[in-house]
């Protein structure tokens, strides 16, 4: 399949702002709120040799599979238990990890297995559905520089809460703090993105758009930095209906033409959403950001807001990952029925969300589905999903691009949901040189709640050039199209199978490599964290 390229230079741009004329309740699973954005996978092909099933040296049935590594060279072994809603892994040094709860807001050292009588941090923070504890990132200098940045969901109680309704507007926060070697302390704030979602309000001029009550999903949460020394954020779109989400007058076709009960469409601070931020570690806006002479000609909040921005035109996510070898950003990306996607980052980049998921030449299929399958909603009443373009040409026409942004395609889609979560690279032979340079990915739904493929783990291998999924191991992907199944709970592993590595791990939210050069996988449903290695 040929990838679809759009670019527009600053001359030609122009945001058409006339009428547009085409336009949990159990802690055990309260991750699993996340909705269809949490949870996917990716599994073995019969076009490929058959792998063996090798079960984990200590089993666990809480993913009521056990845990098995498809190739016999493999092994799972637990070297973290008793944590509550684990999300993130970061290494302080071998078998010295900082571990993120997201629910209680803590997080936790665990030193050789065990974790410590004391919590390095524990955070008010609101957890409803996707919200959380959410990421955490060492500077690059770490520990000469003990500055530590992370990603939460702020309470606006004071103590931890579920209730959708108890964060601030601006509650989703990555801070700068401080570690002395035994606790973590605030330093300062470097961005406030936008948490509260009232959209059971209905806004003013526009009867019978609100939704049935608020929601805590969208966050995205994952934060990295990069080897150009800047942090990246993926912030999900909020349920946010504006210029970022490729609606240049928002989701509605009569004045007042404004996205939410806060304003939008513009990208003000309450709209900042479906976006990959780039910032410097002061939260300042490096002045190569693609949109940095776009935003300082703009002015005002929302030209400040789009010089932070690096991509645009995301859903959600929960994967990010720099590729150690070329230096690439790769960001795994959920769907709403139709479409997860694999997508290689490049600068201006504008993902096409909400004009269609998946490639442009699927168009058709994104239409059908999210028209006449499942919910029908794209879970915004106010922007309903028979809206989507009928043809490719028309949706690019509706693209928002301002200056220097381009359209590409995903480097690799799923026609159904499959939910592709905790994203890393592999690097070293540790597991193997047939390891080496792979891409793994993790599930955001556990094989207990939806059968199929949640629970799985996919290994995914680039071509020479690093720049594109290596597909020729089946040739019913040769399209970098996996047409999984329908199913109604989704989570389908058709031609995905020689992708798939591992299987019953539960809610995947983060893969790390640790200092052994070892895979160390979070599940969030066993509140384990699992070490992949080489059988001896």
């Amino acid at each position: 399949m040929k990838r679809s390229v759009i670019r527009h230079s600053a001359r030609s741009w122009r945001l058409r702002m006339s009428r547009p004329t085409n336009l949990f309740s159990t802690p055990h699973l309260a991750v699993a709120g996340l909705g269809i954005c949490f949870g996917v996978c990716i599994v073995q092909s019969v076009w490929a040799a058959p792998i063996r099933p090798i079960a984990v040296e200590r089993e666990v049935s809480t993913d009521s599979i056990p845990v098995n590594m498809l190739d016999p060279n493999l092994q799972a072994t637990i070297v973290a238990s008793g944590l509550v809603q684990p999300i993130g892994v970061v290494f302080l040094g071998p078998n010295d990890m900082f571990v993120l709860e997201k629910a209680s807001g803590k997080v936790q050292r665990v030193i050789n297995g065990v974790i410590q009588a004391t919590p390095a941090l524990d955070l008010a923070v609101n957890s409803n559905s996707e919200r959380g504890l959410l990421s955490m990132a060492l500077d690059p200098d770490f520990p000469a520089n003990p500055s530590v940045y992370i990603r939460w969901t702020e309470s606006s109680t004071g103590v931890d809460t579920g209730t959708a309704t108890e964060t601030p507007l601006l509650g989703n926060r990555v801070d700068r703090f401080t570690w002395n070697g035994s606790t973590l302390t605030i330093a300062n704030n470097l961005i406030r993105l936008r948490s509260l979602q009232t959209d059971n309000i209905a806004v003013t001029g526009h009867p019978g758009s609100n939704n049935a009550s608020p929601a805590g999903n969208h966050n995205g949460g994952v934060i990295r930095f990069g080897p150009d020394g800047k942090l990246y954020i993926f912030m999900g779109d909020q349920g946010r209906r504006g210029w970022l989400q490729n609606l240049a007058n928002g989701p509605f076709l009569s004045d007042p033409l404004v996205d939410d009960t806060f304003g939008g469409p513009a990208p003000d601070n309450a709209h900042l959403s479906g976006v990959i931020i780039r910032l410097n570690t002061d939260g300042s806006a490096p002045p190569d950001n693609p949109f940095f002479g776009v935003g300082a000609a703009m002015g005002g909040e929302a030209g400040a807001n789009l010089q932070k921005v690096f991509s645009y035109g995301h859903r959600n996510g929960f994967g990010m990952a720099f590729d150690p070898t070329s230096g690439q950003l790769w960001e795994t990306e959920n769907a709403d029925d139709a479409f997860s996607e694999l997508n290689r980052i490049v600068p201006g980049m504008n993902g096409g969300w909400i004009q269609l998921g998946g490639p442009m030449s699927r168009i058709a299929q994104f239409k059908n589905i999210e028209t006449t399958q499942f919910n029908t909603s794209l879970q915004q009443v106010r922007y309903p999903p028979t809206r989507i373009a009928y043809t490719a040409a028309v949706a690019q026409s509706r693209l928002v691009m301002l200056p220097g942004a381009i359209y590409v395609d995903p480097e690799f889609s799923w026609k159904y949901e499959i939910g592709p979560a905790g994203t890393t690279f592999l690097t070293g032979d540790a597991l193997g040189p047939e390891y080496n340079g792979t891409l793994w990915i993790g599930s955001a739904r556990s094989f207990q709640q939806v059968g199929g493929n949640g629970g799985s783990l996919y290994r995914m291998r680039l071509t020479p050039d690093r720049l594109h999924v290596d597909v020729s191991a089946d040739p019913r992907i040769a399209d970098f199209v996996a047409d999984n199944l329908f199913r109604a709970s989704k989570f389908d592993g058709t031609e995905s199978e020689s992708l798939k590595i591992g299987e019953g791990f539960g809610i995947t939210p983060d893969i790390e490599q640790g200092p052994d050069g070892n895979l160390y996988v979070v599940s969030n449903t066993d509140g384990l964290v699992y070490r992949i290695s080489r059988r001896p």
